[in-house]
């Protein structure tokens, strides 16, 4: 369960705790690769243009050497020039290939994974929030290569490139070359000390971090609240602790970066003592000359930065890992629409409840409920708020699996059809009524597999009383609604969800509390279209206006007890008491005059 919990934290990017458990990295490493499309030709003409690059370089001081012996010839300072002037253009060859592959990597990953993002199960969108998927396709994809390209790679070329340059300095000195080698284990063990609290520190920067963004967040969209309950002390107080917790852990985070620095000087001036001690035992026996000990200086200089790299990808690599762990997770989930469907072809029928009991995690949403939604008839869903009504809605589309019973369709089960063919087959108009950023046309055809004429658009338009506010927009049908339909109203966007759905002209409707952000007269209207529509289509909506609870063939209450039970409104009245609370007094005479 604990293992269960650190990988829950992993996927959803929950950071409540300062350290996170990242298993498994290679085998994550190698799945992702594996599905995320490398580009491995660019790969490899990469891979062999920085082996020549790092060799060229490797061999750089030897060719300039008699250069800095004092050779001023024309050759020697032509061959200086020229290798400089080759070494330039061929690191930014490499380069632009690195960027490049880079790129396409990023590219293709986001794809295969914003493809992965909208085949999972939906209840994976339970845990995991909209922005953490954003960060997940825009930030955590370069984790890929940065482990591939900055970590993996980069270490095998510093390890071959540790091993040329060892073998280029026996050659000169052997004995020499054997007392800077005592240096490297020294160099690997303070990186690795220094990558450890690094991570700590940096960790716990994070942590604050995210603590300090969290209450500034809910804060700054309360202070209405704040000030009037008289809270602005006390909200002060809170704010001074947050704000000063994160100003400690960046202080620690600064003094360790002083620690390194100061620790890095050292390590890097005692080297540099005994080489030169060195180069002066070795100039004075005549053992070497000026352009050997520049060679051997250069090789030694070299020596020292690439173990201290070598300790630092212990460290990236636990930065990385993080990253690439989220990512992975991802691609790990379960996707919808791949089971074997029993049938192909989705017939039309009822609907029918067999003891369908549900809960999110442990919290127990349904229990054995029971009931049918009769073909072309209207069946309206009422309870309290949460009691499970846009649960039973989810379990139509298919959003959601049953725990435990049954989902019939026409006496088979909804289960054992095509996803895609049942779902061409309904349409939903839920509460939030979510726009897409474009025109009006482009909205009230989303979804839409037929070419459709704008008569029909506007017939449509029409039924959901939206057409006269159509007519008045700039453009008509092409105008823009802005992102998320951030011009309209939220009645007008409720009535063009609902001009979508009567277009697709769907056999099931299902309408979440379609009036729910309408107006008086708006929702009289949308109630008008309803009852337009009863009798051609098979209606399942939730609602708790009288007229619409009234016209409904049959009622479902959902209960507190996550129990329900279904009849006409008398049916519920007269043996029902928890209806009996829920329908208001004014309701309950309002439906009797009817």
């Amino acid at each position: 369960n604990h293992k269960k919990n650190d990988e829950y934290k992993v996927a959803t990017g929950d950071i409540g705790s300062a350290t996170i458990v990242h298993k498994n990295v290679w085998q994550r490493f190698f799945h992702t690769i594996k599905v995320a499309h490398i580009p491995y030709i660019m790969f490899i003409v990469f891979i062999v243009m920085d082996i020549a690059e790092t060799t060229f370089l490797v061999y750089f001081p030897q060719v300039n050497a008699d250069f800095f012996n004092g050779d001023a010839s024309v050759s020697s300072v032509s061959m200086f020039l020229g290798c400089e002037i080759a070494s330039m253009f061929v690191c930014q060859i490499v380069l632009y290939v690195n960027q490049v592959f880079r790129a396409k990597s990023n590219r293709n990953l986001r794809n295969v994974l914003w493809g992965k993002i909208l085949r999972v199960k939906p209840r994976f969108y339970d845990k995991v929030s909209a922005n953490t998927l954003l960060s997940r396709i825009t930030i955590d994809t370069e984790s890929l290569n940065a482990f591939l390209l900055d970590i993996v790679w980069q270490m095998i070329l510093s390890i071959y490139t540790l091993v040329l340059t060892i073998r280029e300095m026996s050659k000169i000195s052997l004995k020499a070359s054997f007392i800077l080698l005592v240096f490297v284990p020294l160099a690997i063990l303070i990186s690795f000390i220094m990558g450890r609290l690094n991570i700590k520190f940096e960790n716990a920067a994070k942590f604050k971090m995210s603590n300090l963004t969290d209450y500034l967040s809910e804060l700054v969209s309360s202070l209405p609240v704040v000030k009037s309950f008289n809270r602005q002390k006390f909200e002060e107080k809170r704010g001074d602790t947050v704000i000063n917790e994160y100003y400690v852990a960046q202080r620690n985070l600064i003094g360790l970066d002083v620690l390194k620095q100061i620790v890095g000087t050292i390590f890097g001036v005692l080297p540099e003592v005994v080489i030169i001690f060195m180069g002066v035992k070795l100039l004075t026996s005549k053992n070497i000359d000026a352009a050997g000990w520049y060679i051997f200086y250069t090789y030694a200089g070299s020596l020292l930065s690439f173990v201290v790299e070598l300790g630092g990808y212990w460290q990236n690599t636990k930065t990385v890992q993080g990253q690439l762990a989220t990512v992975t997770q991802v691609l790990l989930e379960e996707e919808e629409g791949l089971d074997h469907y029993v049938n192909e072809v989705v017939e039309s029928g009822d609907i029918s409840f067999d003891n369908v009991s549900f809960a999110y995690d442990e919290n127990p949403v349904l229990n054995k409920v029971s009931f049918t939604i009769a073909k072309n008839k209207m069946t309206a869903f009422i309870g309290y708020s949460g009691s499970g009504k846009s649960t039973l809605l989810k379990f139509i589309e298919r959003i959601y699996e049953p725990d435990e019973g049954r989902i019939l369709l026409g006496g088979k089960e909804l289960k054992d059809y095509d996803l895609t063919a049942w779902r061409d087959k309904i349409a939903v108009v839920s509460q939030e009524s979510p726009m897409i950023s474009g025109t009006i046309r482009e909205n009230i055809l989303y979804g839409i597999k037929r070419e459709v004429s704008d008569e029909e658009i506007l017939n449509a338009a029409k039924l959901a009383h939206v057409d006269e506010f159509i007519s008045k927009c700039p453009n008509g049908l092409d105008y823009n609604v802005g992102q998320f339909g951030s011009k309209l109203s939220g009645g007008q966007r409720q009535k063009i969800s609902i001009a979508r759905a009567i277009l697709s002209n769907p056999e099931y409707l299902i309408l979440d509390e379609p009036t729910a952000s309408l107006d008086i007269l708006s929702a009289n209207e949308i109630n008008a279209t309803i009852h337009n529509l009863q009798g051609k289509m098979t209606i399942i909506i939730v609602a708790h206006q009288p007229d619409v609870i009234n016209s409904a063939d049959n009622i479902v209450v959902v209960n507190q007890d996550h129990t329900a039970v279904e009849g006409t409104h008398r049916e519920l009245k007269a043996n029902n008491d928890f209806y009996k609370k829920l329908i208001h007094n004014e309701l309950e005479v309002v439906l009797d005059e009817k």
